[in-house]
């Protein structure tokens, strides 16, 4: 083994060996200290822990498609303390790897001095590109300027099953909440929202009709398919006379014309005109 070095703990060994195909391990932090005890794998903290950062990039290294490379930058403001060990801390808070680094004393602003110190962390794993790993909510480096150049081939694949924000596809079967009844909004409308409007808009249609008229075709059945009915209706009552003070005809008893027909109003009678009539006959009142 070289005299500065990294290895992965055996916490984060057993991690990757029980990673789910397609799952990811996100890294978030590097923590650097000042022991001069040699790094373990065993170890499940830095010996003498003086100062943790956010990771600045996560990515496969260039050089060997089997290692991942992590790197993190203290400022100028951090210091007064020597580095000796390092560290890559993972989402769950435990130590991931470890590693010994060459003595490197970080000095404060007070000191007189500023210095801004990058570190590098090398992990070697069996295969990076089925190990995705992440750091900062899981935006890789070059992610947010859209070079994904760095992503491994799952990870590219990861991002190449996403659909866009912008009027997305879908394909299988997604899913939605379901909105509350009545909602009238730009919300997303699922079958089963639709399906309990539809309901309810019939239910309301429909309301207390009897069964035999409750549907359509029943209606439809009642008004004789009659598509012009409100037509036919007013032509029908367009020939009938209103009960009082209206014309009507009236075929004629005369004789000499079975179809004479006289105009006739009805008016007031009197009842012993009535009473003087014989079975079968007519009181026509004539003005």
């Amino acid at each position: 083994m070289s005299e500065y070095f990294t290895l992965i703990t055996e916490t984060g060994l057993a991690k990757l060996a029980t990673l789910p195909a397609g799952e990811t391990i996100t890294l978030t932090h590097l923590a650097v200290g000042n022991s001069t005890i040699e790094p373990t794998a065993d170890m499940t903290q830095l010996h003498s822990e003086q100062y943790r950062c956010a990771l600045s990039s996560v990515a496969v290294d260039q050089t060997n498609p089997n290692s991942v490379a992590a790197e993190a930058t203290l400022d100028g403001t951090v210091g007064g303390f020597w580095i000796r060990e390092v560290g890559i801390i993972d989402e769950d808070g435990d130590l991931f790897a470890v590693g010994k680094y060459p003595a490197t004393y970080k000095p404060e602003t007070t000191e007189g001095t500023v210095k801004e110190l990058g570190i590098r962390m090398v992990l070697t794993v069996t295969n990076a590109d089925d190990v995705i790993v992440t750091y900062h909510s899981g935006i890789m480096q070059g992610a947010a300027n859209t070079d994904l150049s760095n992503l491994t081939p799952t990870g590219q694949q990861k991002f190449d099953v996403k659909a866009d924000i912008a009027s997305p596809e879908f394909t299988g079967t997604p899913k939605a909440p379901t909105a509350t009844a009545g909602t009238n909004t730009t919300q997303v409308a699922t079958t089963e929202f639709v399906t309990a409007a539809v309901a309810a808009a019939i239910s309301s249609l429909v309301d207390s009709s009897p069964a035999a008229l409750d549907t359509l075709k029943e209606l439809a059945t009642a008004l004789g398919n009659d598509a012009n009915f409100s037509t036919t209706v007013t032509n029908a009552l367009a020939a009938k006379a209103a009960k009082t003070n209206d014309t009507i005809t009236v075929a004629s008893a005369d004789p000499t014309s079975a179809f004479n027909v006289r105009n006739i109003k009805a008016t007031t009678v009197d009842p012993g005109e009535l009473s003087s009539l014989a079975n079968g006959q007519i009181l026509l009142v004539y003005e």
